[in-house]
């Protein structure tokens, strides 16, 4: 009776600890897109309400898909607008990890005001504390990479020797990179993102494709689009990768994707949850302004 007592015990516990290790590595995350035209002390914005909502769908972390802001160009006024955001999105802010975007680095000092403001990993390339990096979270790496700097419209070798040799070590299941111009636009952007410079983005994306990345999120075009990059859009291409633009979480609308250059769109103020689960990724689309569901899609690595 003792030995089955000892045996129930050791099933119990057995359970229990993969019932645990599957919550843990798991993950939830949020993904916002542009929000340059919040407006301060607005409780009923679109920003202010998306963070609210996401607040309550118990989140490993929230990343920003970048243009925080409107233009600015000194110090007083940007660190005013960046503290009127973190205000704005304070339900989740702990949990926020921001991409740069091009409004968001407008001037000289941009740089230094974003790491003065932010407190983010400063595991990135070099020169590019906080403006690029990495972490973890449960089951999946995350890269953040900066397509403003040093220009616009393109990932330079630095960051992209940098990834190379940061995902060349990692060992989570999944990996979700972001970065703010898109690599394959589909509507407003077409020739003023990654696309500029096809040989700079080509080279990235082969990068992306030879360590099978889970997904690639972006924002600058103001919409959601849903497009799937293969060979058949990439011709080197050895997988195929989901290409997320979160675009408008409180911004103005762009005007639909060019006919059959996505899989699925929507035009109004967004968030996107992501859900990743072994090899499954679940992505559920909300309204920013009435928390309604949108839309729910899974695939599989």
């Amino acid at each position: 009776m003792c030995n089955k007592k000892k045996l129930l015990i050791l099933l119990v516990a057995a359970f229990s600890f993969v019932l645990f290790s599957n919550k843990s590595f798991a993950v939830t995350f949020a993904v916002m897109g542009d929000t340059q035209s919040f407006e301060a002390g607005n409780a009923n914005g679109a920003l202010q309400k998306a963070a609210k909502k996401i607040k309550r769908k118990k989140i490993r972390a929230a990343i920003v898909m970048g243009d925080l802001k409107s233009d600015c160009y000194n110090d007083t006024t940007c660190l005013s607008y960046f503290n009127n955001w973190k205000s704005a999105i304070s339900p989740i802010y702990r949990k926020t990890y921001p991409v740069m975007g091009n409004h968001d680095r407008t001037y000289s000092g941009a740089d230094a005001i974003w790491q003065s403001v932010f407190k983010l990993p400063t595991n990135g390339p070099e020169n590019y504390s906080e403006l690029s990096y990495a972490f973890n979270k449960g089951n999946s790496h995350f890269v953040v990479l900066n397509s403003s700097k040093p220009d616009s419209y393109i990932i330079d070798s630095n960051q992209r020797n940098w990834l190379e040799q940061d995902l060349s070590r990692n060992r989570k299941k999944n990996i979700f990179v972001f970065y703010h111009m898109p690599a394959f636009p589909v509507s407003s952007h077409i020739g003023s993102a990654l696309d500029l410079y096809p040989e700079e983005r080509d080279a990235l994306w082969k990068i992306l494709d030879r360590h099978k990345v889970t997904a690639v999120f972006s924002g600058h075009e103001h919409l959601f689009v849903r497009k799937k990059i293969d060979s058949s859009v990439f011709l080197s291409a050895s997988n195929s990768i989901y290409q997320f633009t979160v675009g408008n979480t409180d911004t103005s609308a762009y005007p639909p994707p060019q006919e059959g250059s996505s899989e699925y769109y929507y035009l109004d103020k967004h968030f996107l949850i992501v859900k990743a689960k072994n090899k499954k990724i679940t992505t559920e689309l909300y309204s920013a302004v009435t928390g309604k569901k949108i839309n729910t899609f899974s695939f599989k690595r």
